[in-house]
């Protein structure tokens, strides 16, 4: 009887413990755009951004100082499902991305959280760029 009441307690600690882990919600993204084009000239060279639709929230794509691409889903992650948290480049601050509603602060380059209330850093995209085609994909 012991032994039953040991596992159950174990079982329900286990299962307490989960329920408390943050998931971003899902969303399937494979898609693919021409930074070349007019529509996105802005990513045509370092420093540059654009906006699309996607993901949860839509997704900023920003052209880092390296050369690469980042694609972030742009739902804030204190509350992902609320169309009021999106995040944006913020000009006042240089390599912020902020909130609309909340005010958490973002760093541009990994997505790490420098302002709450957000507690986890931004959901980022796979990118791959072979000099004409840039791909977004989980």
């Amino acid at each position: 009887m012991k032994r039953i009441l040991f596992l159950i307690s174990l079982l329900l600690l286990i299962y307490s413990c989960d329920k408390d882990k943050y998931q971003f919600p899902d969303a399937q993204v494979n898609t693919f755009l021409y930074p070349n084009n007019v529509e996105f000239n802005g990513l045509n060279f370092p420093g540059g951004s654009a906006y699309i639709n996607g993901g949860v929230n839509g997704i900023l794509i920003f052209h880092d100082l390296f050369d690469n691409y980042i694609a972030y889903d742009r739902a804030c992650t204190n509350e992902p499902l609320n169309n009021c948290e999106q995040i944006y480049i913020n000009t006042e601050e240089l390599n912020t991305l902020a909130c609309h509603c909340c005010d958490s602060e973002y760093f541009i380059y990994d997505g790490a959280v420098m302002q709450g209330p957000a507690n986890y850093s931004l959901h980022r995209y796979n990118t791959s760029f072979d000099g004409v085609k840039l791909s977004i994909f989980n």
